[in-house]
């Protein structure tokens, strides 16, 4: 099996950080919120996909829990290997007629075309490298001249450690240094 397929199959299924939440409330202090990512090979869901295409198209739902704030954020990434080996984060957007809440691994009704598809203009792409099947990566973006969005993941083991911090003009406004720590739980 080669390193892409490896780590796709780390990569994708479903994640909580319930254990993460029950130690910080043990300790008397919740930090994070209560978080989960279902993440799926969606390649199926993309017509016009080039013969031979080597990279896989990976929906990530990502929601977000904290007292009565709750958030969706789905996500659309490729991933590739390099000319390195080294797996890519390419992060696209999501196609405009499609909702947040319709973009869904279950949604069997989701349909995108290849040819539609655009690349993210603030993204940097995320390198992640791999040393005894843990993988690590980092991406500073700048969305804009005071904006930056600094995303830090390790995944090994069926865990994910997932960093995002949004600083503008230098102070964090969201996020968490310490990171998100995700377990797989199917």
């Amino acid at each position: 099996m080669n390193k892409l397929k490896m780590f796709i199959n780390e990569l994708c299924g479903t994640f909580t950080n319930e254990e993460q939440i029950k130690q910080e409330l043990e300790s008397g202090k919740q930090v994070h919120p209560k978080a989960k990512y279902i993440n799926g090979i969606c390649n199926e869901k993309i017509t016009n996909l080039p013969d031979n295409f080597e990279g896989y198209f990976v929906i990530e739902e990502s929601y977000y829990e904290q007292g009565n704030f709750k958030n969706i954020l789905p996500h659309l990434f490729l991933f590739t290997l390099n000319e390195n080996n080294d797996v890519v984060l390419t992060s696209y957007e999501i196609p405009n007629n499609i909702s947040k809440e319709e973009f869904r691994n279950d949604n069997e009704n989701l349909i995108m075309d290849y040819n539609e598809l655009i690349v993210s203009s603030k993204f940097t792409p995320m390198v992640y490298k791999e040393e005894n099947g843990v993988y690590e990566g980092k991406s500073v973006s700048h969305f804009n001249d005071v904006t930056e969005f600094t995303l830090k993941e390790k995944i090994e083991d069926g865990k994910m450690y997932v960093s995002e911090v949004f600083r503008k003009n230098g102070k964090i406004t969201f996020g968490f240094i310490d990171p998100i720590i995700y377990q797989k739980i199917s």
